[in-house]
């Protein structure tokens, strides 16, 4: 497993009228280090956490640091 340690994305939310905000989450785990597997565990991760379902996410502002086997 991969882990990628302080992701850093910009996302926006019509429904709740948010626009540029910027989140981190902590820590992101995945089988293969691709950057396909990191975004889906990142939309994934948004999904379950407050931002919601109706969150999108700019894939050119995902910022991480280097990724680490586990």
């Amino acid at each position: 497993m991969w882990q990628y340690n302080n992701v850093k994305f910009i996302y926006a939310n019509q429904v709740d009228s948010i626009f540029g905000q910027t989140a981190t989450i902590p820590y992101i785990l995945t089988y293969t280090k691709s950057k396909y597997a990191l975004m889906e565990a990142l939309r994934q991760k948004v999904e379950e956490s407050f931002l919601g379902v109706y969150t999108d996410i700019d894939p050119r502002t995902v910022k991480y640091d280097p990724p680490f086997k586990v």
